[in-house]
């Protein structure tokens, strides 16, 4: 397929489909070298649409973390069934629909969201510098998705702090 020709009407642009195989020993070092060879003046533009395979490693512990808190949050639901309160109760208590699907595919922005609007008491794990790590009972009061910033109200010293999203390692209903 040929690009618009230039200015001056002589000089035209060709595009071109190709695979290339380059032999390392790493993914990342096979696709530094092909950028090397592809950042040259003759080269004008390209588009790496496969091949690329780093991220992976990350991608399977965010997996992996994120199965761990759904049997996490399944095994906290069982004992509690044993200790069911009152028929009268249970209505009482029974969170809505909503609630119960916590978990069951909703992004961790969706999940701030919907305990900010419901006003809901979590339990808020958070990692501070040097690997502190703080437990807090807390109502969100604001999720600003452009900063990453999440204002909470800490329940029992009746204080406002501000966390990055970057900080908070896990978040619960009460």
């Amino acid at each position: 397929m040929s690009i618009e020709p230039s200015l001056t009407g002589s000089v035209r642009g060709h595009l071109f489909t190709v695979d290339i195989l380059i032999e390392n020993d790493h993914n990342g070092r096979a696709l530094e070298r092909l950028l090397r060879l592809l950042n040259s003046a003759d080269v004008k533009d390209y588009r790496i649409v496969s091949g690329i395979e780093l991220g992976k490693t990350i991608e399977a512990a965010l997996q992996a973390e994120g199965e761990q808190a759904s049997s996490k949050k399944a095994t906290a639901k069982t004992p509690g069934a044993e200790k069911q309160p009152a028929a009268k109760d249970k209505a009482a208590n029974k969170p809505a629909p909503s609630e119960t699907e916590a978990g069951a595919g909703l992004s961790f922005h969706d999940e701030i969201e919907r305990y900010k609007a419901n006003n809901t008491l979590i339990r808020m794990t958070i990692v501070k510098g040097k690997g502190i790590r703080l437990s807090l009972p807390c109502r969100i009061l604001n999720f600003d998705p452009a900063s990453q910033n999440v204002t909470v109200y800490h329940v029992d010293e009746k204080k406002v702090y501000l966390f990055s999203l970057s900080e908070i390692e896990d978040l619960q209903a009460r």
